[in-house]
């Protein structure tokens, strides 16, 4: 799909040199306390030169990166974005699935229409897809315009009034999207037939709300999937680990927060009662996405990821 070109070590530890204190800023803003130079040099630069060969005119470049949560999706685009801003002078705009999550309000209609567990944001059927659409398509017009950039708040656990989204003006070179599910494909229905964790079997006996959840991947999702260039997907060497990545970024987030209101965080507990919402097809992700995406990433521990796919873009 792309340029099958070896990349340059000498090339990439010259632009780590060349960028090393806005890199060391990013990772002090946010609370990274040991940024590790081979992440930058062995995973990010590569994967910037890929994008800023493709480059091509009057084309806006879409990446999106998925990957279970707490597995640095937000980590590593916050990095590209900062390489091609910085480095090569390219307009980029990012956003997250995160961020057309429906209002409180919607989801709580949803969980007394479909079933209780729909109040709780982050599974397929929870987003406003089309809004995702329309911002990409604004992004990618090339008309003269401004684009809103939505945004949620997760303090608030609510979709932002507008006049406190991000603005866009113009057009960018680079479009950078993340979400967990981003890739994912409906199940057999066969196969939803036994629950898998607690939170299914005490919440969903009889698979209403799996059902739903499974039917939301097919129509809107796979047309805003199949929008990208490029797709990266983080692989985390287990379930296990995305339950303890999931953890770590909770602890991470209460740190950085500096108000005494530490009541709105989730204990270890409630973050893994969490993260079940999302266990089935994070599990049926790890079967076909290393296949299906572009860049594969495996988080070997908290700071040392590895590429895995595709061969010419592991440097070392």
């Amino acid at each position: 799909m792309f340029t099958k070109e070896k990349i340059d070590f000498n090339h990439c530890v010259d632009i780590y040199e060349l960028n090393k204190n806005d890199f060391q800023l990013l990772a002090d803003k946010k609370n990274i306390k040991e940024l590790n130079k081979n992440f930058l040099i062995n995973n990010i630069i590569p994967i910037v030169l890929i994008i800023e060969k493709e480059l091509k005119e009057n084309h806006v470049f879409k990446l999106s990166i998925s990957g279970g949560q707490g597995s640095g999706k937000s980590t590593i685009s916050d990095f590209i974005k900062l390489l091609l801003n910085n480095h090569f002078n390219l307009k980029v705009a990012s956003f997250s699935i995160d961020d057309i999550y429906l209002s409180k309000k919607e989801r709580t209609k949803l969980s007394l229409d479909v079933h209780p567990l729909l109040a709780t944001r982050g599974v397929p059927g929870t987003h406003d897809v089309s809004l995702g659409l329309e911002t990409i398509n604004s992004l990618v017009s090339s008309k003269e315009k401004t684009t809103l950039i939505p945004e949620f708040s997760k303090k608030f656990d609510d979709l932002l009034p507008k006049i406190r989204w991000k603005v866009f003006e113009g057009t960018p070179n680079v479009i950078i999207f993340d979400g967990w599910c981003l890739g994912a494909k409906p199940e057999p229905i066969d196969n939803l037939k036994s629950p898998i964790n607690d939170l299914e079997r005490e919440s969903d006996p009889d698979g209403i709300w799996v059902n739903w959840v499974n039917s939301q991947l097919n129509n809107k999702y796979q047309d805003l999937f199949g929008l990208f260039d490029l797709k990266i997907y983080i692989k985390s060497p287990n379930f296990e680990k995305v339950l303890e990545n999931r953890w770590l970024q909770e602890k991470t987030a209460i740190e950085m927060d500096n108000t005494k209101n530490k009541s709105k965080y989730m204990t270890k507990e409630e973050v893994y009662k969490f993260v079940m919402h999302f266990e089935r097809i994070t599990k049926n992700m790890e079967k076909y996405m290393p296949n299906d995406a572009d860049i594969v990433i495996v988080r070997k521990t908290k700071s040392d990821f590895e590429i895995h796919k595709p061969d010419f873009l592991n440097i070392k």
